[in-house]
């Protein structure tokens, strides 16, 4: 009668299991095993349910199910005690603590994240969706989901509101799979099909790196910058990363994440500069909202812990160190003072604040190489900032890196600043100047970084010279592909030529010929009607990662085609 658990179960999703073996609520079903429990009219709650067990609770167990308490304990959220939670000050005989210690640990008892293609193989939930640092699913490459999309209730929540209600003791019980949330008045439960649910997929590294993360968290080795330390110091140089990116990360930080993570992070930063002094918003160490605020916590802080050594992860925290330096002399304090840093990154950031400081414009460029700034893309060619560049620009999202390269070869061809090159190039001034103020500061060798820029330079005119500014000139009429061309290139995918893959597709010629930042496309300069930006960036994720190889040379070649029409090469 009792179903085995499944290795790294959660607990509440055992008693959920045993609840349709039995086919009685989940609070009858919680009864049933002897935990000890606080009950109400229609409702019933386990104490410290899901995150340890009581001793009343384990003897209860122990005695109707006869599974051994190492198994029972396996279930439960202090499982993490040490590694990616610290359960300390949890007091087993007052509930209440359970309170302090859930706002201040990156736990979600009263609640889960889940990966709809794992429940749609399977009915139980793990343990590990219930922490704060869980983003991607590793085995199918997704992000997590938060919410229902149904009924808007976190999943396993049970009921909208600030405090849970508990497991319920009468009928209806939910049927297997769907959310089972209780609506609002007596509109009954919430049917949606969890395994229904749709999630977008992340680069596989992602995964790989949420991979990482749990090994620690069940005890395996951490390093951070090529050091051993303690499984709890590894959480706590997570939480102190995230709470530094809070503050002081900008948009070519978020860049190299994927779309769903950057704007769930942006959005994590907004509503914090929002909210109320003070409040659970406002604070610094808050668990990530969201999965994809997870994601993006995690990506912004392994360039970090994966560095092989304390000078490279010196390297990488420099920027962040400069602009947490600035927001300290501006608020004469620490804004993370009261959040525990490790050792080790204590040291890294006190190194980093040591260095001499360097001012962007007093790198001084080598005499000009025979480049027209209409000669210069936005991006340099990604194999030539790869193999040339990449090097002195540690840390660094390789589309803010090569933006870099591309302003260091209009300085170059005679552009007497960083201002003056964005001006040369047509570049957005506010973008250019994020990169030039924060990417420059990371070059430790000047003379080796502008030595690199002119071999790129050289390479350029071996390659033949391209007038990029004539093409975004010509392309920047092309809003979107006609359905003429698009039709025969996506019906043997079978999909529907839309206005929004025209423009996904106008916006893939556009990148493609001119070697410009997708971002500045101008499929993508107007409003799209009732599309928010986030699905506006999701869509052309989806739409590039998909297209075949075929495709894309197709959309290439008439692209090529038009220009030529138009008298560009």
């Amino acid at each position: 009668m009792v179903p085995v658990p499944a290795r790294g179960e959660a607990f509440a999703s055992w008693v959920d299991r045993l609840a349709v073996v039995l086919d009685v609520p989940p609070g009858q079903a919680a009864r049933v095993l002897g935990l000890e429990c606080r009950r109400a009219a229609s409702v019933t709650s386990p104490v410290f349910f899901g995150v340890t067990l009581t001793p009343a609770s384990l003897e209860g167990l122990r005695a109707a199910t006869g599974l051994p308490a190492r198994v029972l304990w396996g279930m439960q959220l202090a499982r993490y005690d040490g590694t990616a939670l610290d359960l300390g000050g949890l007091d087993m005989g007052e509930e209440r603590t359970l309170t302090a210690v859930t706002a201040r640990e990156w736990m979600t008892p009263s609640s889960s994240r889940a990966c709809p293609r794992c429940l749609a193989e399977g009915q139980a939930w793990p343990l590990w969706w219930r922490l704060g640092v869980a983003a991607v699913c590793p085995v199918h490459g997704t992000v997590l989901a938060d919410v229902c999309p149904a009924c808007g209730i976190r999943l396993r929540r049970g009921a909208a509101g600030a405090r849970p209600r508990g497991l319920l003791t009468r009928p209806p019980i939910p049927e297997p799979g769907t959310c089972g949330a209780r609506l609002p008045g007596r509109a009954g439960l919430c049917g949606q099909v969890l395994g229904e649910m749709e999630c977008p997929g992340v680069p596989e590294e992602a995964a790989r790196l949420q991979q990482r993360v749990l090994s620690v968290a069940e005890g395996g080795p951490a390093r951070i910058a090529g050091t051993a330390v303690s499984a709890g110091a590894y959480f706590a140089a997570i939480r102190w990363l995230a709470a530094l990116a809070r503050l002081v990360a900008d948009e070519e930080d978020l860049a190299v994440l994927p779309g769903v993570a950057a704007d769930a992070f942006a959005r994590e930063i907004r509503r914090r500069e929002h909210a109320l002094r003070g409040g659970a918003g406002s604070k610094l160490a808050a668990i990530p909202r969201s999965a994809g605020a997870a994601g993006a916590v995690l990506a912004l802080a392994a360039p970090v812990l994966q560095a092989p050594d304390a000078a490279t992860a010196r390297d990488v925290l420099a920027p962040w160190a400069d602009r947490l330096a600035a927001l300290r002399r501006a608020r004469h304090g620490d804004p993370l003072r009261s959040l525990p840093c490790p050792d080790v990154l204590r040291n890294l950031v006190a190194e980093v604040r040591a260095r001499p400081s360097r001012i962007a414009g007093a790198l001084a460029p080598l005499p000009g190489v025979g480049l027209e700034y209409r000669h210069i893309p936005h991006l340099v060619d990604a194999g030539d900032y790869r193999e040339l560049i990449a090097a002195h620009l540690p840390g660094t999202a390789p589309v803010s890196g090569r933006c870099l390269a591309a302003l260091a070869l209009a300085r170059l061809a005679g552009a007497g600043s960083w201002p003056q090159a964005a001006a040369c190039l047509q570049m957005d001034a506010a973008r250019a100047r994020r990169v030039a103020n924060t990417l420059v500061q990371r070059i430790t060798d000047p003379e080796s970084f502008w030595a690199a820029v002119r071999t790129a330079a050289v390479r350029m005119r071996q390659r033949a010279l391209i007038d990029y500014q004539a093409r975004r000139h010509i392309l920047g009429a092309v809003r979107e592909v006609p359905h003429r061309i698009l039709f025969p290139l996506l019906r043997p995918l079978g999909w529907a030529v839309t206005w929004q893959r025209q423009r996904h597709a106008a916006a893939f010629v556009w990148q493609h010929h001119t070697a410009g930042d997708v971002r500045d496309a101008p499929a993508y300069a107007h409003p799209w009607p009732a599309t928010s930006p986030v699905s506006v960036r999701e869509g052309w994720r989806r739409f590039r990662t998909r297209l075949p190889a075929a495709a894309a040379r197709a959309l290439a070649a008439w692209g090529a085609a038009y220009l030529a029409e138009e008298g560009a090469a």
